[in-house]
């Protein structure tokens, strides 16, 4: 049996649109990317979650290192739990510096009542661009300014204040 010839460009003609269609179909069952804003919501959640490590790991080694200095054989310590942390002087642990992580705003304050009253606040942001985070930081209510150098130097003023010292 033959195909008139107008049938058999009818084929091909829906062979050629179902392959179109069949590519379509394809793509729709395969994951599909995520949006622009659960990317920026997925790289703030992991900077947050550096925040955390970074700022909780320079209290430790800034507190170790003071300890093991000659005559300062356990002068500071500290509590870091999920929520709050606490950093002090020992005999004094009432007194002291707080850490209070905010995860919904993806941040932090770190807060002192002296002997010299202070406060510094860092949050997680993004790059201009979108596809890179970094730390902003102010004291008192100044606005939020990247944070360019390590978040030792934060650290180190938070624990001068506790001693009564201007850094």
């Amino acid at each position: 049996m033959s195909w008139p010839r107008d049938m058999i460009g009818w084929k091909v003609s829906m062979s050629e649109r179902s392959k179109k269609l069949a590519r379509f179909i394809r793509r729709s069952r395969c994951p599909q990317p995520k949006t622009k804003r659960e990317n920026q919501n997925e790289l703030l959640d992991k900077g947050y979650g550096y925040l955390k490590i970074d700022v909780e790991r320079e209290f430790h080694n800034q507190i170790d290192d003071v300890n093991q200095e000659p005559g300062c054989a356990s002068s500071l310590g500290g509590a870091f739990v999920n929520g709050n942390s606490h950093v002090f002087k020992i005999g004094a642990e009432d007194k002291g510096l707080t850490i209070e992580f905010d995860p919904d705003k993806r941040a932090l304050e770190i807060k002192g009542q002296g002997p010299i009253k202070f406060f510094y606040f860092i949050q997680v942001r993004l790059s201009q661009d979108g596809t890179t985070w970094g730390y902003a930081g102010r004291e008192n209510n100044a606005e939020l300014a990247p944070i360019s150098c390590k978040l030792d130097a934060v650290v180190e003023k938070a624990l001068f204040a506790l001693f009564g010292i201007e850094a």
